[in-house]
């Protein structure tokens, strides 16, 4: 795990906001001149796209670009895998521009292929695009029929377990967990202040790269990173990587029984949307229990928002539904479960990521 090589950088949230804006416009005016059945059936393609990218990423065929092009026949060689089916992937996935097709079916490497690297969020793609999700979203009808998640398991707990207890999606999961936490950290570095605060914990941290480029951002702060033992298990190589000995620890508990005390910050980054609110209720109130007075509760979610313009959080809602039995929550419905737990909103800070920071703090009782 490089540290050069950790953080994306980002352009201003004001010119973010404008390219989103013209995207969008560009879209609209796309989809008004082009008949409906053309666009509902160019949606559909989705699905064989997300497939081929699966394909790409389980691969790791754009690590095998890296450094040169490549033709068909050597990627086919280098991964076993059957020639023409795997130039036909290509092919597509060219179209799409990831990867770029030349003469004698040899490939190269393009931008948007920089992603499924090794080093990039390879395990964060694979996570989404893998057979049990494909299989999973096929079966989303009985989701909608009933209410009830369709991953095979009868709650969050148990779905976390499940990974927890299987090596190999648990080693997966947890790089897919840092992966999403290495495109995000600079959105949020940019966005909130770290210096005031000298102790932090961060809940369900996995295995602490978050943390740790805070740490590295904001030199007086120290921290702990808490979570399952089970996700904990590379937290140790980003401390030393980080140089953070003594700064930095990992914790290994449950934030169901309890949370480690002496924090003025406590936040927790895509965690409460993993879970339904009875269960949301249970984490923050051993948060709350384990705050100082003074101390304040970071909260790092998507926050569904009103009107028909994409939507990041409503897209990853369906998930949280079909997968984990969570949702995305709009401000109205953090505000209701954060009052049932003790705490208010002070102020919720958008970022140039489809990520708010909801900084809380405790209301006394």
């Amino acid at each position: 795990m490089s540290k050069e090589t950790e953080f994306p950088t980002y352009p201003p949230l004001f010119f973010v906001r404008i390219t989103e804006n013209l995207r969008n416009f560009f879209l609209r005016m796309n989809r008004r001149f082009t008949h409906p059945n053309m666009v509902l059936w160019e949606m559909t393609h989705g699905l064989w796209l997300a497939a081929g990218i699966s394909v790409a990423a389980e691969l790791g065929l754009a690590d095998l670009l890296k450094e040169k092009p490549r033709t068909t026949d050597e990627l086919a060689e280098l991964t076993g895998m059957h020639k023409e089916s795997l130039y036909r992937i290509m092919r597509m996935l060219a179209s799409h521009g990831i990867f770029r097709e030349q003469r004698g079916k040899k490939f190269s490497s393009t931008p948007l292929a920089k992603p499924l690297q090794e080093d990039q969020i390879r395990h964060l793609i694979l996570t989404h695009v893998n057979p049990r999700h494909f299989q999973m979203f096929g079966e989303i009808m009985t989701t909608v029929k009933t209410g009830k998640n369709v991953s095979g398991v009868t709650s969050g707990t148990a779905l976390f377990e499940r990974i927890g207890n299987d090596v190999k999606k648990n080693a997966r999961f947890n790089k897919a967990m840092t992966n999403a936490s290495r495109m995000q950290a600079s959105t949020i570095l940019s966005a909130y202040s770290f210096n005031r605060y000298r102790n932090i914990i961060d809940v369900g941290g996995g295995q602490g790269l978050f943390l740790a480029a805070i740490l590295d951002h904001s030199k007086e702060c120290k921290g702990i990173v808490f979570d399952l033992p089970s996700a904990l298990m590379q937290a140790g190589e980003v401390i030393e990587n980080y140089s953070l000995e003594g700064r930095m620890k990992a914790e290994g508990g449950d934030f169901f029984e309890k949370v480690p005390e002496g924090g003025d910050l406590y936040m927790m980054k895509s965690v409460l949307h993993d879970w339904n609110d009875d269960d949301s209720i249970k984490i923050l109130r051993n948060v709350r229990n384990a705050m100082d007075p003074g101390s304040r509760l970071l909260i790092i979610e998507s926050v569904i928002e009103k009107g028909n313009k994409p939507s990041f959080g409503k897209m990853t809602d369906i998930l949280m539904m079909v997968a984990a039995g969570g949702k995305e929550r709009t401000r109205a419905e953090y505000e209701a479960l954060l009052e049932q737990t003790g705490f208010r909103i002070r102020k919720i800070q958008p970022t140039i990521s489809p990520h708010s920071l909801i900084e809380t703090e405790k209301v006394e009782q």
